[in-house]
C-alpha cells in the first residue's frame, strides 16, 4: 500500500526538506489564491510556507480525510482519482495553481506518479489573511449632524446610529458605563496598520486622519471629524486593523474594550436566521431576497449552498449600488469570520442582512 503523506494527526506533513528551494514571490502569486491577499499578507505567507518532497508511489491525500494545512505541487506529476482512473496532473499547469486537497473532507484521492515537491500553509492563517486583506478598506461611519439646539451631540447621535439603534436597552446601559475617555494629542497614533483590534472608538472632539501604508499604490486619506466611530470591523472580523488614524489635533476619544463591545453589540451587528425563519419572513412580507456566498469564487466552484450566488465580501462596498434596498439578503455561514463580516457590512450600508445559521442541512452544488 503506498505510504500516505500526511498520516495521523492530519496537518502539516513530517519530514520537511529544508534544502528545497523556496518559493519567490512572483511564483507565489501563480498558485490561488495567494494573489488575492494584500502586499504585505503575501510576504508573510511566503515566510510561513513549509515543504515537503515525496518519492513516486507515495499516496500523498485519501479520500475523505482531513487536514489543516493547504499543498500545492510544486515540482513533478500527481495522479488525482481512485486506481484505474486516475488523471494526472503536472506542476506548473492550471489544475495544480490549486491546492491538492482544497475541499474538506478530501474529494479525491491524490497519489505521486513522480518524486514531487509540494508546499504548505496552515488553513486557518490563510482564512485569516484573507479576511484581513478582503476587509482592508477601513469603515468609518459618520454621525455628523446637529441636534435641534445646533450644538453636536456625539452621544446621542450615537445612540441614533444603526450601530447601536438594535441593542436591548439592558445591554445599552452596560455599554454607555463602560465608555473610556481618553484625550488625545495632534499628532498621536489612534490605531496602526497592522496592529491587533483592542477597542472600538468614537472621536469625541477634535479631527484625525486616516492613512494606509505606502505599500499600496494609491494612498487613502480620509479625515475623521467629531462623532465619526471606527474600528468595529477589526472587533467583528478579528482582523489587525487595516488603516492607521492619527490625530489632527487635541481632541478626545471615547472607547469601548473588545471584550465588552463583542460581548454587547456583537450579536446585534450579525443578526442570525434559520432556513425555517427566513422562509417565514420571506412570506409574511412578500420581499424578494437574495441568498449570497461571500467566500472567493475558487471557494464557491468547489461547493456552494443550492441557489446562492457568489459576491465577495472584498466587492460587497464597490457592488453596493447595484444591490436592490428592498431585498432582504441572507449570507451562507460557509465563509466564517468573513460571513460575519458581510452581514455587518450589508447592514452597515442600509440593507436588510443575515448569517443563515443551519447550513449543514441544505443541499452544495459545484459550479
Amino acid at each position: 500500500m503506498p505510504e500516505s503523506l500526511l498520516g495521523a494527526p492530519p496537518g502539516y506533513a513530517r519530514g520537511i526538506a529544508m534544502s528545497t528551494p523556496r518559493l519567490t514571490l512572483e511564483l507565489l502569486l501563480r498558485f490561488s489564491p495567494f494573489d488575492f491577499l494584500s502586499p504585505t499578507y503575501q510576504q508573510q505567507v511566503l515566510d510561513a510556507l513549509q515543504y515537503v518532497q515525496r518519492k513516486a508511489g507515495t499516496r500523498l491525500f485519501q479520500r475523505g480525510e482531513k487536514s489543516l494545512a493547504l499543498y500545492y505541487l510544486l515540482e513533478g506529476k500527481v495522479g488525482v482519482g481512485e486506481e484505474g482512473a486516475r488523471k494526472p496532473m503536472l506542476s506548473g499547469s492550471l489544475e495544480a495553481c490549486h491546492a491538492l486537497n482544497e475541499a474538506q473532507p478530501q474529494a479525491q484521492t491524490v497519489v505521486a506518479l513522480s518524486d514531487v515537491t509540494l508546499f504548505a500553509i496552515e488553513r486557518g492563517l490563510l482564512e485569516r489573511l484573507l479576511n484581513w486583506s478582503q476587509s482592508a478598506s477601513y469603515g468609518v461611519v459618520s454621525l455628523e449632524q446637529e441636534d435641534e439646539q445646533g450644538h453636536d451631540d456625539w452621544l446621542a447621535l450615537l445612540l441614533r446610529s444603526p450601530l447601536f439603534g438594535r441593542l436591548p436597552p439592558s445591554h445599552l446601559h452596560r455599554l454607555l458605563a463602560h465608555f473610556d475617555y481618553v484625550e488625545v494629542k495632534a499628532g498621536d497614533a489612534v490605531v496602526r496598520y497592522g496592529e491587533p483590534g483592542e477597542h472600538f472608538y468614537v472621536l469625541k472632539h477634535g479631527r484625525a486622519a486616516v492613512t494606509l501604508p505606502a505599500v499600496y499604490q494609491q494612498q487613502v486619506l480620509q479625515e475623521l471629524q467629531a462623532g465619526d466611530y471606527f474600528g468595529e470591523e477589526a472587533l467583528v472580523s478579528g482582523a489587525v486593523r487595516s488603516a492607521t488614524v492619527t490625530m489632527l489635533e487635541d481632541g478626545e476619544l471615547a472607547r469601548l474594550p473588545r471584550e465588552l463591545f463583542v460581548e454587547l453589540v456583537h450579536p446585534s451587528l450579525i443578526p442570525q436566521v434559520s432556513t425555517a425563519q427566513l422562509k417565514d419572513m420571506i412570506k409574511n412580507s412578500q420581499r424578494q431576497f437574495l441568498l449570497l456566498d461571500v467566500r472567493l469564487p475558487v471557494e464557491y466552484r468547489l461547493g456552494h449552498q443550492l441557489g446562492s450566488i457568489s459576491l465577495p465580501v472584498a466587492n460587497l462596498r464597490t457592488h453596493a449600488e447595484s444591490l436592490e434596498r428592498d431585498t432582504l439578503y441572507a449570507v451562507t455561514s460557509e465563509g466564517g469570520i468573513r460571513s460575519e463580516l458581510a452581514v455587518h457590512l450589508l447592514n452597515q450600508l442600509g440593507f436588510e442582512a443575515y448569517l443563515l445559521s443551519d447550513p449543514d442541512d441544505q443541499p452544495t452544488a459545484a459550479a
